[in-house]
């Protein structure tokens, strides 16, 4: 049990930084109809991933030291996941008119901006989340092991998103499924 208990957290940063990319790598799928396949298009995509992150962190650790319960914690996945089942929605609804009305170098960092901003920061208050948490459980660790065990199987989740996504997910099942079963899943998380 002690063991079980020990890989719960990590097991759940892999996954939700496995999310991260998979919507990172997606939302070049979503955007290119609308702005092209453009380095203006990836450069906003990524831009907007990692300032969502890097806020995320930030609030993220404040949160953790403020309100240190796994209640919290899977609050804040099950928020993500509803954010980006809502995310189909605004894609469906907004994503034409923003594509309509703006330009081709601004465009995609504005809906960039939009669409996936929220989603991120939330993902991304994940890890700090978990250092906490887990450093509670496991006080005998030191914060430097917790710490990059955490940010460890984060990024490994992160790369296996990555990986899924491009040569599995998009080519077997498309975007708007992605999607949906990424918010799903985070959803059932967090329950």
């Amino acid at each position: 049990m002690f063991r079980f208990k020990k890989i719960i957290l990590p097991a759940i940063v892999f996954i939700t930084g496995g999310c991260v990319l998979v919507l990172e790598v997606a939302a070049t799928r979503v955007l290119a109809p609308y702005f092209g396949n453009t380095i203006y298009t990836v450069s906003s995509i990524i831009g907007v991933i990692l300032a969502a992150l890097a806020s995320g962190y930030y609030f993220g650790g404040r949160l953790a030291d403020q309100r240190p319960t796994a209640v919290w914690f899977y609050a804040i996945i099950l928020i993500s996941g509803l954010t980006v089942v809502g995310l189909e929605a605004i894609i469906i609804l907004v994503l034409p008119i923003l594509g309509d009305s703006l330009s081709l170098i601004y465009g995609p960092l504005i809906t960039a901006l939009i669409l996936f901003f929220l989603p991120a920061l939330l993902l991304g208050a994940l890890s700090p989340y978990a250092i906490k948490l887990q450093s509670q459980l496991f006080p005998e660790e030191g914060i430097g092991a917790v710490s990059g065990t955490i940010f460890f199987w984060s990024t490994l989740g992160s790369i296996a998103g990555s990986l899924l996504t491009g040569f599995i997910f998009i080519p077997n099942f498309g975007v708007d499924k992605i999607i949906i079963g990424v918010g799903l899943l985070l959803c059932l998380i967090g329950f």
